[in-house]
């Protein structure tokens, strides 16, 4: 199974831009709540429109096109990438919806977002304003001075606007710096948070159960997983993929099935405050 996964993640995984990434597979044709006029729609807004836009989007459909429109119409805007660092101190929250296949990380522990075992990487917290606003300019121009997460603290916030408008005014900023990930197998998920979600994913979900069956009878005309665990129809079940992740990134060269998720669970309760990166085998391991 293995080795199954990681010929899918050679084929399909990249990184696109900053705070963007896709794990396996993922298309605009993922997106729930989404059609062509939509797009036309969105590609008429003033920045005016879409500043407004982004502080009431209810749908990652809406959330999509406000930074789509963006990308297409307005990347040399400094008024507009100014009123973007505005909104990065607003707060304001959002439950989203239709957000198949969208992960963060964070949403995921939370329950907000169910894990499908691919799709969008989004480091920023879409749920919030602030974080929408900071993943507009972070497309924009394709620089980074950080991260607007759930626990991100409103004079976090504000000392991250500051950067933003000093980079529109033309001053020197530095760019946050990540951990090393080069030697990693899945660079997607080469941080804490998604290594959390990961476990948490695993455990009992009614509507985790609702998603794999829904694929099976779909797709594969079937009733119920298949007993040969090398079959297609088996990343039906977003866990196939995540034991697999989860194996690689804390270096187990096959899948021991003696990890469950319940194992999972006690491991991370117990170490995670201990975790560390190796840098050099691209894997994270308790700290002794």
């Amino acid at each position: 199974m293995y080795k199954t996964l990681t010929i899918l993640l050679a084929i399909f995984c990249f990184q696109s831009i900053h705070s963007q990434k896709r794990l396996v597979s993922w298309s605009q044709q993922n997106i729930e709540n989404y059609n062509q006029d939509m797009f036309d729609a969105a590609q008429r807004l003033t920045p005016a429109e879409l500043l407004e836009k982004n502080i009431n989007d209810e749908y990652w459909s809406e959330v999509f096109l406000t930074l789509n429109a963006s990308l297409n119409n307005y990347t040399k805007e400094a008024d507009y990438k100014i009123e973007l660092a505005e909104q990065i101190t607003n707060k304001k929250e959002t439950k989203l919806k239709g957000t198949g296949r969208l992960i963060i990380w964070e949403r995921i522990v939370t329950g907000d977002i169910l894990f499908e075992g691919k799709g969008l990487v989004m480091d920023n917290d879409l749920f919030t304003v602030a974080g929408r606003a900071n993943q507009i300019l972070q497309s924009l121009t394709h620089k980074d001075f950080g991260s607007v997460t759930i626990t991100t603290t409103s004079a976090e916030l504000e000392k991250l606007k500051i950067k933003w408008l000093d980079y529109i005014s033309g001053k020197p900023v530095e760019e946050y710096k990540h951990i090393d990930t080069s030697k990693g197998r899945i660079p997607e998920i080469c941080s804490l948070d998604a290594a959390h979600a990961l476990i948490i994913s695993l455990q009992d979900s009614a509507e985790k159960d609702v998603l794999t069956k829904k694929c099976l009878k779909d797709i594969y005309n079937l009733e119920e997983m298949p007993s040969d665990k090398k079959l297609p129809a088996n990343y039906c079940n977003p866990d196939t993929y995540t034991y697999g992740y989860l194996g690689m990134l804390f270096g187990d060269d096959k899948k021991d099935t003696a990890k469950d998720a319940k194992w999972w669970l006690k491991f991370w309760n117990d170490n995670n405050k201990k975790l560390i990166w190796n840098t050099e085998k691209g894997i994270y391991q308790v700290k002794k």
